[in-house]
């Protein structure tokens, strides 16, 4: 299971109940902050489908 999501908060919550997370940056989202670490950060969802197809390779 993989929690996508543009807002941060989102993210962290996902982590506390042990989802894996990928940040996508929107305009309006909520960026992470320095000490955050999430699976994924990507500029946009074809970046995150890419990284995702090349871990798998």
């Amino acid at each position: 299971m993989l929690m996508v999501a543009a807002h941060a908060w989102d993210l962290r919550g996902a982590q506390e109940v042990g989802l894996r997370t990928a940040y996508v940056q929107r305009p309006v989202g909520d960026p992470p902050l320095a000490n955050d670490s999430f699976d994924y950060r990507t500029a946009g969802l074809a970046e995150l489908a890419a990284a995702i197809l090349e871990q798998r390779a």
